[in-house]
């Protein structure tokens, strides 16, 4: 069985703590890490990692989320079983892309600290679901899930309005607008377009790929997961533009 760790713990000890804990109670679990990178404290870009890579894994995956801010406090901890996985983490909306859900669970295991649950509670709760134990012994069923306010991208006349998702580890920006909105408001490969950014408006080359750009200049471009992004060829488009997610986006070939 695998189980895969996603957290913002970077290289720090209370991964080890994980994985000794599911090793211990699930030796024959195959532990794989997702990323420890996750920009700390910051839920929309856990968020993303869940939606972009977690559904590249085997059914049966069991992947366990571990961005927190609110440790320790009565924000929830839940198990979600779906059609093809199992997640596991504090309910702050790092599940908000996850779909296909068939049952969830409010976690009830008593922690050990009040600031470590990744330990405590959703360590345990993987290895005893990689056993075979059902997700319903671990708490009651509940409802629904915390989901962040994203906005769908929406495009008026050749306007797109979109958000920021999130900042990914090399400062690229992603937003929510998807490559067949960009067609559908005339906007293709090589053209220079208008981005507003909340306040501010900048111009850039709608190109292919970072490598097309020169060093340092900023572009507009298509992701691996198909969303459009604000990038710096080697460099940080976040750092430039003091950019964090959830800001307003609008894009348009002409404005």
């Amino acid at each position: 069985m695998i189980i895969t760790l996603t957290t913002d713990f970077g290289e720090s000890e209370y991964v080890g703590a994980m994985k000794g804990v599911i090793l211990s109670i699930a030796p024959e679990a195959r532990v794989v890490d997702i990323t420890h990178r996750i920009r700390s404290f910051d839920v929309r870009h856990a968020a993303y990692v869940v939606k972009s890579v977690c559904p590249y894994f085997p059914r049966g995956s069991i992947h366990v989320v571990v961005v927190d801010p609110g440790v320790g406090t009565a924000r929830r901890g839940v198990a979600i079983e779906t059609k093809d996985y199992y997640y596991i983490g504090p309910d702050n909306g790092i599940f908000t892309f996850v779909s296909d859900i068939k049952r969830v669970v409010e976690l009830k295991l008593e922690a050990k600290s009040k600031t470590f649950h990744g330990r405590d509670v959703f360590a345990p709760v993987a290895a005893r679901l990689a056993k075979g134990e059902d997700i319903g012994s671990f708490g009651e069923e509940i409802a629904d899930i915390v989901r962040l306010p994203i906005q769908e991208a929406s495009l008026r006349g050749e306007v797109i309005e979109g958000e920021v998702l999130c900042i990914d580890v090399f400062g690229n920006v992603i937003t929510n607008i998807p490559q067949s909105m960009l067609a559908k408001a005339n906007i293709n490969y090589g053209d220079r377009i208008c981005v507003k950014l909340e306040d501010r408006k900048l111009e850039m080359f709608f190109l292919e790929s970072y490598g097309f750009a020169r060093k340092g200049e900023l572009l507009a471009l298509v992701g691996s997961e198909g969303y459009l992004e604000i990038a710096v060829n080697q460099g940080s488009a976040s750092g430039r533009l003091g950019l964090k997610g959830g800001e307003k986006v609008k894009i348009c070939a002409v404005c």
